[in-house]
């Protein structure tokens, strides 16, 4: 006598094939390797003013924090957040200018930990950066206007930058863009002596100190975008509304302009 098979039991037995595929596709292709068919970015040092999760979703890239075993050319960019240069990888400083050369791009940012005040000023790399440190130069400025002089250049979409007061005071490097400026103008004085009233006023100051706050410099076909701004400083934040806006902004853009292909784009033959 034949039982028939009831429709609950094959529809239990469909699903117990169906998740014992979907195993073996997880274990034939693990989640993350599609993420590492698209660029890699490269992060040293506190990069805890970006949203990464909001890079990645938006361009498909892979953010590693430790440069391991892999090549400094397998990541697209490359993002120096206020980290000395002592502490950066021995492939890092030996290989920055070779990255360059392939068409890599890098974003650094200021801080007590970068330029000058971390140890870059004299090294062969300060002299590729589109800011050049010359001396220990980061401190705090009285807060003066940020002027913009390349209104329309991608990293500035939609972005405000207010007043500044912490950065590294730096040169701008030969061959650099200048794209933002920190203006202070130092009040006027007025000097009467009190023993006469008529005396002549004299008025004094008024004199601007103009320093390069944000540059971009290419070398090759590579790109530097330099930021003398100390980008995770908390007396900064609370008053930079539009700063991971802006910090997306930029990765997005050396994104873009990098000449680094992922390396399992440049390895597969179909490409």
């Amino acid at each position: 006598m034949t039982t028939a098979v009831k429709p609950a039991s094959l529809t239990l037995r469909f699903l117990a094939m169906l998740g014992g595929t979907l195993v073996g596709l997880l274990l034939i292709c693990p989640p993350d390797v599609s993420a590492e068919t698209g660029p890699m970015i490269l992060s040293l040092g506190d990069d805890s003013y970006i949203t990464w999760s909001g890079v990645e979703s938006r361009t498909g890239a892979g953010v590693k924090r430790e440069l391991g075993e892999s090549p400094l050319t397998d990541f697209s960019v490359l993002v120096l957040s206020n980290i000395s240069y002592a502490s950066l990888p021995e492939a890092v400083r030996d290989g920055f200018q070779d990255y360059l050369s392939h068409g890599g791009s890098v974003l650094i940012t200021g801080g007590q930990g970068s330029y000058g005040s971390g140890g870059y000023a004299g090294t062969e790399l300060a002299d590729l950066l589109p800011l050049r440190p010359s001396r220990d130069d980061f401190g705090y400025h009285p807060y003066g206007p940020t002027l913009l002089l390349q209104l329309g250049h991608p990293i500035l979409k939609g972005v405000e930058i207010p007043t500044m007061g912490f950065f590294n005071e730096l040169e701008l490097n030969g061959g650099a863009v200048e794209i933002a400026q920190y203006r202070k103008a130092f009040a006027r004085t007025v000097i009467v002596d009190p023993r006469n009233p008529n005396s002549k006023v004299i008025e004094g100051g008024g004199a601007r100190l103009p320093m390069p706050l944000i540059a971009e410099r290419s070398v090759g076909p590579g790109t530097i975008l330099a930021i003398a701004i100390d980008m995770g400083n908390p007396l900064d934040k609370g008053i930079w509304k539009d700063r991971d806006r802006f910090s997306q902004n930029c990765v997005e853009y050396l994104l873009g302009r990098s000449r680094i292909e992922p390396p399992k784009k440049r390895s597969d033959p179909s490409e």
